[in-house]
């Protein structure tokens, strides 16, 4: 391996080990149904599926989309949910209906019921870039995080639970962690902040959805 590549490998190896991204808190999570079993789990998501196909066999990709509006979160101020619930909901209509699903507006008969929450909001400093692994931008990244005006990463995690209709069985559940924007560690969070991170759960959960009930084409 060449001088070129080990560097390239070490810094690599650094900027994945130096992550200030939360992990996922172990109180979001409530998969407590006995028929779901574990199949994926990393720092930014968890799932549980329930392995018989079965339940899947009698449904077409027709999905009802249940998003409660969020409620306040630890250290931010109250955010626009309408605004929030708006956009959450365009980003995961646009991902199902381009992946075939067709999105109903309340439940109907046959139709899966797709629930999707946020439920955690946090704001932790940014990762370091990698100029920061240059020995004089190491020292002004530790000077920045020490005297507190580092950019902050927003990170919300997402909750989804697929399920065979209201109240049926819980086919899939996750919890999933996406970043958002950098800002200033003394600005309140604002919606279009989230954005990124509404944007990139969205595409997280339709290809879990995938992945995990290969579905019927509508008639």
């Amino acid at each position: 391996m060449s001088l070129k590549e080990l560097s390239i490998l070490s810094l690599a190896m650094a900027l994945t080990g130096c992550s200030m991204a939360p992990a996922i808190d172990d109180t979001l999570i409530r998969a407590d149904d006995p028929a779901l079993q574990l199949v994926e789990r990393d720092k930014a998501s968890i799932a549980w599926q329930n392995p018989s196909t079965a339940l899947a066999r009698h449904h077409d990709k027709v999905v009802y989309l249940d998003l409660p509006k969020p409620g306040s979160f630890d250290g931010a101020v109250q955010l626009e949910g309408d605004q929030l619930v708006r956009h959450f909901r365009s980003q995961l209509e646009g991902q199902l209906s381009a992946a075939g699903y067709r999105v109903l507006e309340r439940p109907a008969p046959g139709a899966l019921t797709l629930r999707v929450s946020v439920a955690d909001l946090q704001r932790k400093p940014r990762d370091p870039s990698v100029m920061e692994y240059i020995p004089i931008g190491f020292l002004v990244g530790l000077s920045l995080h020490a005297t507190g005006i580092r950019d902050e990463t927003l990170y919300l995690f997402v909750q989804s639970e697929l399920s065979d209709g209201p109240g049926g069985a819980s086919l899939l559940q996750a919890v999933d962690r996406a970043s958002g924007r950098d800002i200033d560690p003394s600005a309140s969070p604002k919606v279009d902040d989230l954005y990124p991170a509404l944007d990139t759960a969205a595409r997280q959960i339709r290809e879990r959805l995938d992945r995990a009930l290969p579905l019927k084409a509508p008639a």
